[in-house]
């Protein structure tokens, strides 16, 4: 079965939390409507991966708005590429595989009153049997350590490089809910990719302990900008 194309709704969002993620490719050269399009919206969270240092210091631009940052100092870098800004503030560290690859963990306070444990990685795209078995021994370090997660809400996110359409992804966060949208790949050097032939890999699961709880009420693809063979993808966040 393939993921819906551009969009996907389940009830009414209530003041959501509004989270973006892109994969922003490390030569995209054409930042400026992204940046314009974080600047004009209120967006609580945005996850990037491959982020290259030059894209973080355009996102500098937007420090006072989004003041929050995890990535981009000269200590930390990108962790496997990946930078997270916020409206709201981050207590977030990387850890390492064994494998060399970096997984984001912490703590997203989305409100004052509503915390919630958020996890991030960027799983290699399994271009062979190695990094096959690297992104998947990623997948899993990541769900067994978010099962640590002390809080009722949390969140996994990132471009894992794993369609919607396998067996894997449906084994994997069985706990967690998610709602696959069809991101990749939206343009091969240069040639635009027609949606129904794009697969589903820019992710977000979310789970649940206690009541009332946050619950995925809406998600979009973002089809406007340009540079990148990924679309970033937009996800509402409601509380019932």
């Amino acid at each position: 079965m393939l993921s819906p194309s551009s969009s996907y709704s389940n009830g009414q969002c209530i003041n959501p939390l509004t989270i973006v993620q892109y994969n922003l490719y490390y030569t995209n050269p054409n930042l400026t409507p992204f940046l314009d399009y974080l600047e004009k919206n209120e967006i609580d969270l945005i996850v990037l991966q491959e982020t290259a240092p030059w894209h973080g210091d355009r996102f500098m631009e937007l420090i006072d708005k989004y003041p929050y940052q995890f990535g981009g100092t000269p200590e930390l870098g990108y962790p496997s590429g990946q930078m997270i800004i916020s409206k709201q503030p981050l207590n977030l560290k990387a850890q390492n595989t064994p494998a060399g690859h970096y997984m984001i963990s912490g703590v997203w306070q989305s409100s004052k009153h509503r915390p919630v444990s958020l996890y991030t990685a960027h799983p290699p795209s399994p271009r062979s049997e190695q990094l096959w078995h690297e992104r998947n021994a990623l997948i899993g370090s990541l769900e067994r350590l978010s099962d640590y997660s002390p809080y009722a809400d949390t969140l996994i996110i990132g471009d894992f490089n794993l369609s919607a359409n396998t067996r894997r992804f449906t084994d994997a966060y069985q706990d967690y809910h998610t709602a696959p949208l069809q991101s990749w790949p939206r343009e091969i050097k240069g040639l635009p990719i027609p949606s129904f032939s794009r697969i589903a890999i820019d992710h977000l699961w979310i789970r649940n302990t206690e009541s009332p709880s946050l619950f995925i009420c809406k998600r979009e693809v973002l089809s406007q900008f340009s540079g990148s063979d990924h679309s970033a993808v937009v996800t509402y966040l409601s509380e019932r």
